[in-house]
C-alpha cells in the first residue's frame, strides 16, 4: 500500500473492501458512534457553470493537488457513478463523499483524492469561500485533514469535523478552522454543472496542496 492509498483504518471506510462510504443526514445515525457528530443545514449561493468540455482524466502515477482533478473531470461516487446535480436535495446540508473519475471510468480510489461534496441553499455562503467555485448550492472540499491527514468524515453542529483529533471546519466560510489543532483550511475544489447531462464536474484543480502542511 502506498501513502496515497486509502488506509484500512480510515474513518468511514469499510474494513473489508476499503470502499469510501457516503455520508448524508439520512444515514449519519448509522455511524454516529464513530464520528460523534450531526449534520447541519446552511446555504450557499448559486453559480451555474455550463458549456464545459468533455470530462478530463484525473490522476497519474504521481498524484498532486494539481492533477487529482483537472478541468472537466467528473465527480463520481464510490461505485464510479457520475454525480448528478440533483443527487443531493438543495438546501439540505447533506454531504457525499466523491472521487475523481479515472481513465476508462470508475473512481480514482486514493486517499488524497477523497473529496467532500456538500449542498446548501443560496445566500448564506460567505468569504473566504471562493464563491465562483460553487455550483447550484454545492461546494467541494478536500476530505483530508490538514493536521494529521485523517478523513474529515464527521459533522459537529454547523461544521465539518475530523474525529481523529477534533478539528472543526466551517463549510460556509471556506472550510476555515474554527476549532482543534489543524493549522489550515481544507482546500476547495472549483466545480460546475455540465450543460449536457446535468452532471457535476471540476472546473480546475484544487487551490493548494492537500493534507498536512508540516
Amino acid at each position: 500500500m502506498t501513502s496515497d492509498d486509502i488506509p484500512d483504518d480510515a474513518v468511514s471506510l469499510d474494513e473489508t473492501d476499503h470502499e469510501i462510504s457516503v455520508t448524508t443526514r439520512r444515514n449519519v445515525a448509522k455511524i454516529l458512534g464513530v464520528i460523534g457528530g450531526t449534520a447541519a443545514i446552511g446555504a450557499f449561493s448559486v453559480n451555474y457553470l455550463t458549456g464545459l468540455a468533455d470530462a478530463g482524466l484525473a490522476g497519474g502515477e504521481d498524484l498532486t493537488y494539481e492533477n487529482i482533478f483537472v478541468e472537466g473531470t467528473h465527480l463520481v461516487d464510490q461505485e464510479g457513478n457520475r454525480v448528478s446535480a440533483d443527487q443531493i436535495e438543495r438546501g439540505s446540508g447533506e454531504s457525499l463523499t466523491v472521487l475523481p473519475e479515472k481513465e476508462g471510468g470508475g473512481a480514482l480510489e486514493k486517499k488524497k483524492a477523497t473529496t467532500l461534496l456538500v449542498r446548501f441553499g443560496p445566500d448564506d455562503f460567505e468569504e473566504p469561500t471562493q464563491l465562483d467555485w460553487t455550483a447550484n448550492g454545492y461546494v467541494a472540499y478536500s476530505m483530508v485533514c490538514t493536521h494529521e491527514e485523517c478523513l474529515v468524515s464527521g459533522r459537529a453542529e454547523e461544521n465539518l469535523y475530523c474525529p481523529c483529533h477534533g478539528t472543526s471546519y466551517d463549510p460556509l466560510r471556506g472550510a476555515e478552522v474554527v476549532g482543534g489543532p489543524a493549522p489550515d483550511p481544507l482546500p476547495q475544489l472549483p466545480i460546475g454543472v455540465s450543460d449536457e447531462g446535468n452532471l457535476l464536474l471540476a472546473t480546475g484543480p484544487f487551490e493548494e496542496p492537500i493534507g498536512a502542511s508540516h
